[in-house]
């Protein structure tokens, strides 16, 4: 389930504000004490745009907005892109799109620990601490652009497919 896209005009200046802070790594208390808010408030706005945005679950989702709207510059790319088997690429949308680990497990029908352990070393051929760093890596490499109809990334062999 790729987000939806977003209209820039529509986010305001304080929900900028939230989603550069997200982006950057805060922590709800930190982002509070930036902006002089409590952190239930904060908490409360991060719900509010996520429901705004059409985005679900995760820190990470609101992070991916703010980088793909370049409100955070994701900085360059560093090397190659890794090269990800479908599984990896399947398993980082679903990261992207704010599933938890539980909701991934059902939806490939595994369990919790196996996409924990999936996650931790698809993180790790990433470079990346968490999720946020993973989105963005992702940015930098284009590794979850979605195609033309916005369907998904774009369709290229992979190094698990047979030719």
């Amino acid at each position: 389930m790729t987000p939806p896209p977003v209209d820039p005009a529509h986010v305001t200046a304080r929900e900028k504000q939230l989603l550069i802070l997200v982006a950057q790594g805060k922590k709800n208390r930190e982002i509070a004490a930036e902006l002089h808010l409590a952190p239930t408030s904060v908490r409360t706005y991060l719900v509010m745009l996520r429901h705004k945005l059409g985005v679900r679950g995760h820190r990470a989702t609101l992070a991916r907005v703010a980088f793909r709207l370049r409100y955070v510059d994701p900085g360059t790319a560093e090397g190659a892109a890794p090269a990800l088997t479908r599984d990896e690429q399947g398993l980082l949308r679903d990261l992207a799109d704010g599933l938890t680990l539980n909701e991934i497990a059902a939806k490939k029908r595994g369990t919790y620990d196996q996409v924990k352990a999936d996650a931790a070393r698809l993180l790790s051929r990433l470079g990346a601490d968490d999720r946020i760093e993973a989105m963005r890596i992702c940015e930098q490499h284009s590794l979850l652009n979605e195609d033309a109809d916005g369907c998904g990334p774009p369709r290229t062999a992979l190094p698990d497919e047979a030719a």
